[in-house]
């Protein structure tokens, strides 16, 4: 496939994550698709990747993938950076950065590795003093062993 029909496939599956319509987005992986949640290294088949869209589709009212790089394709691999704006189901919202990697075969996805900064997501979603302070305190930590 060339690069803007790799790139097209990419584009689409987040319109569709986007539009909530997890059968077309499901239509463009591979049958032997595999999806790794990183960092933990969680790993999916598709059958288990639909399982997957269908929990974050009913714990988040809204779930929306924002482009802040355009893919970037190189022959069958892409690499996409974008924020996941999500809304929970007690009303509060989070911008959770993250990136893909996506492995693609014949016009279709056969591997995703999305890198997702998780503790961005704890910062933003945490409630009540001891468990803000607590974040606070890993972030802290996290931050001093990335900027000495």
């Amino acid at each position: 496939m060339s690069v803007e029909e790799n790139r097209k496939i990419a584009w689409d599956f987040h319109a569709a994550l986007n539009s909530r319509d997890l059968e077309k987005a499901l239509s463009l992986l591979a049958d032997d698709a595999s999806w790794i949640v990183m960092p933990g290294a969680t790993i999916y088949t598709k059958q288990d990747i639909k399982k997957y869209f269908e929990k974050i589709m009913k714990t988040y009212p809204k779930f929306i993938v924002r482009d802040i790089h355009p893919p970037v394709v190189s022959g069958d691999m892409l690499t996409h950076e974008y924020i996941h704006e999500v809304r929970l189901q007690d009303g509060s919202e989070g911008q959770i950065p993250a990136v893909v990697v996506m492995e693609l075969r014949n016009g279709k996805i056969t591997q995703v590795r999305h890198y997702i900064d998780k503790l961005e997501a704890a910062k933003q979603m945490a409630k009540g003093a001891v468990t803000k302070r607590a974040v606070a305190s890993i972030v802290k930590k996290v931050e001093a062993v990335i900027n000495p």
